[in-house]
């Protein structure tokens, strides 16, 4: 089963029917708020401001580590999900469909960061880190920075998740490993470009 097929499934599992109860959820919303990053923890928030159209069917996103792939958060639309990290070096990704992207990050203990999850038409959700500096749509400082934090919603994974995600785990690793090999062959300057650097910290 492929990937974008695998994700029409979920998103009809999701969905439920008419005749049954309905499935449990990949995500709830949750009722903690943002908490300052502990001294020994980076903090990043990932926000995916897309809409019911272009989130209908969630973005997984993950950390990678070799052949240590662990989930992180379910993403949908108008959503959005802080994760504390060890400082150092991370590989992220995000697994959707029409294709698997790929973030690294360097990030230091007791600071926050962001991490827009970008709609691509045919070609799943982009990890476009967001500097701290200049006023690009990749910008803390972009215009619609505030409405993104504002309209999304912080949602934590499930059980279900959980469950899916190891049913599933071959498939999601297959499509990982692609990601991996697309992103070797772009430019220094490309990966660059979609790499969260230590110096991307904010206070906001």
């Amino acid at each position: 089963m492929k990937l974008r097929s695998l994700f029409a499934l979920a998103a009809v599992v999701l969905a439920g029917c008419a005749s049954g109860p309905p499935p449990a959820p990949f995500f709830v919303e949750s009722a903690a708020p943002l908490a300052a990053p502990p001294a020994d923890k980076a903090q990043i928030v990932f926000v995916d401001p897309a809409n019911a159209i272009q989130g209908a069917i969630p973005a997984w996103l993950y950390e990678v580590n070799g052949k240590d792939r662990t989930l992180l958060a379910v993403m949908g639309p108008h959503s959005k999900s802080a994760q504390l990290v060890a400082p150092g070096h991370h590989v992220f990704a995000s697994n959707a469909a029409g294709g698997t992207h790929i973030l690294e990050a360097d990030v230091a203990a007791g600071k926050r960061y962001y991490v827009l999850l970008r709609f691509v038409y045919a070609h799943g959700m982009q990890l476009r880190p967001l500097r701290p500096t200049g006023t690009s749509e990749y910008s803390v400082n972009y215009k619609d920075f505030a409405d993104w934090l504002a309209s999304t919603t912080f949602f934590v994974k499930t059980a279900a998740a959980d469950d899916f995600n190891q049913k599933h785990a071959d498939l999601f690793a297959k499509e990982q490993d692609a990601g991996l090999v697309e992103w070797s062959k772009k430019s220094p300057a490309q990966r660059a470009e979609l790499t969260l650097a230590v110096g991307d910290a904010v206070d906001r």
